[in-house]
């Protein structure tokens, strides 16, 4: 029987992440929210009607941007605690303090863009030429001024920003304080299950009993809370309706990409392309892991393994670092001190516990670290979602140049950095060992991990999210059910009539806080994009691409996504380096192809 999980309190210290390089302790911490609630107020008072001449908008930006950094700081220490143990009382009490807090400060300081927004655009022109470090923050003014709405409207809905959190909180209490799995039997053995078992362990699992008898239990009680999940996803997605109508926008959609800075040529295009294009190359790739493990029938809970083979072997974290430092060498000195430094001063989080989040993220504070949260498995799979977290890490890091107004891209290139990290992980190792079976374990490898977790799972949330969208904005009727019968449709149109798709890979719109984040889940098909191109372009030629690419990921928000991926050497205004992207990912079958023949 496999061993439950453990509490956050059982964990080995050294697997955890350290919150004291933001404040010693929490008394440090309240402390700063009193500290902040009194600048807040002092803000207000320098500055509330008085932005209308230069020089106290110079000094009220340079204001703004030192309780920025404190808000940041405060943030990052409430929400950090409560990612790693939804169920510790001491830290949703600290968390909903700063929670409370904002209430309270939001909508104070909402003047301050609705003032610089009722400015002349020529004016904030002249502002742009002569502050260039807030040139990202002065020009997403002047582009919303077709959709700023009168100030005590704007103040209003500042005042509601909490409430908008409300439905992605209610996701999070079902997900990880309500939804208990039931264990599941195979050959006379009983294991538990839990989101992170599953997600991270049982459906990659070689063994297709662990696999498929874990996948009942799991969609089994996912079925019992679709209800409940199908309100919060649309209360979400009705919050984001009204504010595109309060707004004028079309279509909300058409808000959520003006956020993005983003036309909605290229959120169609990535879905439509790789909907046609590469879901061709993936039938086949699936095909030939389904045969290499002797599958007769292909159901859902099999389209995520990868390749049978000796070299599946579990690493440890300590393992990975210098395994890490060695595939991204190519990125230089600077960029290794930063994997280093993340290891050694535990900005990584490798546990595994009880009401822990899942999956993986990277969360950089402005003034100090990357926070990367993994549940570590030790395969090669969890590998490459590490040197994904590492990308942003890096990316952030280096961003940090810029005005903290001003370092946040655009999500459409958000993934870029993260993914070519995969990419650039598994060419390394496949230029340093040419054995054949090693190359049909790491070819697998990148294709179950980086290509299918991006361009395919991540892709399919997209294209139901459009869906979605145009039926809400059409006024049609939505419930659990239908959101299913959508997911359903969505999938099996990508995977064809050749597998067995069960009615439970329906569920599968459940699993992802993504759809709470807007348009997020297409973005990582066009960070991979971008970030197969950089891959490419620095294995041919890295002496003059490594020094472009990481001056490119120092620039922040100052370009926009698209002028970002073009000062790399990619241009995104074209279909080409997608379609680029999905023959790269069919070459990769062909040579698993010509390997296993």
């Amino acid at each position: 029987m496999m061993k439950a999980m453990l509490k956050r309190q059982e964990v080995d210290t050294q697997l955890t992440w350290d919150t004291s390089l933001i404040f010693p302790t929490d008394a440090d911490y309240q402390q700063a929210l009193k500290d902040y609630a009194q600048a807040v107020g002092e803000f207000e008072s320098n500055y509330k009607g008085k932005l209308n001449q230069a020089d106290a908008i110079v000094a009220a930006l340079t204001d703004f941007e030192n309780l920025s950094i404190l808000r940041d700081q405060l943030s990052h220490y409430a929400f950090l605690p409560l990612e790693v143990d939804r169920m510790n009382t001491e830290s949703a009490s600290l968390s909903n303090e700063f929670d409370l807090l904002m209430e309270d400060t939001l909508p104070r300081l909402a003047f301050l863009d609705i003032e610089l927004g009722a400015l002349e655009i020529t004016f904030l022109e002249e502002l742009i030429s002569k502050q260039p470090q807030w040139k990202a923050y002065f020009q997403q003014l002047i582009d919303f001024k077709p959709h700023q709405l009168p100030p005590l409207q704007e103040e209003l809905l500042a005042s509601l920003a909490t409430v908008w959190q409300q439905p992605y909180n209610a996701y999070n209490t079902t997900k990880f304080e309500d939804l208990t799995f039931e264990s599941f039997e195979v050959n006379g053995q009983t294991y538990e299950n839990s989101y992170v078992y599953f997600e991270n362990d049982y459906e990659l699992s070689h063994d297709q009993e662990i696999r498929r008898q874990s996948a009942k239990s799991f969609y089994r009680t996912l079925k019992t809370y679709q209800n409940t999940a199908a309100t919060s996803l649309l209360a979400q997605m009705k919050n984001e309706q009204i504010q595109a109508k309060l707004r004028g926008f079309e279509s909300t959609i058409d808000y959520l990409l003006f956020q993005q800075q983003v036309s909605r040529e290229l959120f169609d295009r990535q879905i439509d392309v790789i909907m046609k294009e590469l879901a061709p190359h993936m039938r086949r790739y699936v095909k030939l892991v389904a045969k290499a493990h002797g599958l007769k029938e292909i159901t859902h809970a099999d389209l995520k393994i990868s390749m049978p083979s000796s070299f599946n072997q579990r690493i440890t974290p300590e393992e990975s670092k210098a395994f890490l430092l060695d595939c991204l060498s190519v990125l230089g000195s600077d960029y290794q001190k930063m994997i280093e430094q993340s290891f050694d001063e535990r900005w990584i989080d490798f546990a595994q516990n009880e009401g822990k989040s899942t999956g993986g993220f990277c969360a950089t504070l402005y003034s100090g670290p990357s926070y990367i949260l993994l549940s570590w498995t030790g395969l090669m799979n969890e590998v490459l979602v590490l040197a994904h977290e590492l990308g942003h890490a890096g990316h952030f890091q280096l961003a940090k140049k810029q005005s903290i107004l001003s370092y946040e891209p655009s999500l459409y290139f958000i993934e870029a950095p993260s993914t070519a990290n995969e990419v650039l992980t598994c060419n390394s190792l496949l230029k340093k060992n040419q054995d054949p079976d090693f190359q049909i374990y790491l070819i697998s490898e990148l294709i179950s991990r980086t290509y299918f977790h991006n361009m395919v799972t991540h892709l399919l949330e997209a294209a139901f999210q459009r869906e979605v969208y145009t039926r809400l904005d059409n006024n049609e009727y939505l419930n659990g059910d239908i959101l299913c019968q959508i997911k359903l449709d969505v999938i099996k149109q990508f995977w064809g009539d050749e597998f067995a798709i069960g009615d439970e890979a329906g569920l599968i719109w459940m699993r992802q806080p993504h759809y709470y984040i807007g348009l997020y889940p297409y973005t990582y098909s066009a960070g991979l994009t971008i970030g197969t191109a950089l891959a490419k372009q620095l294995e041919e030629n890295p002496e003059q691409v490594v020094a472009k690419w990481l001056d490119t990921l120092s620039l922040g928000a100052s370009l926009s996504a698209q002028e970002l991926a073009q000062h790399a050497g990619v241009d995104v205004t074209t279909d080409q380096p997608l379609l680029e992207t999905i023959a790269y990912v069919a070459s990769l079958v062909d040579q698993l192809e010509n390997l296993l023949a």
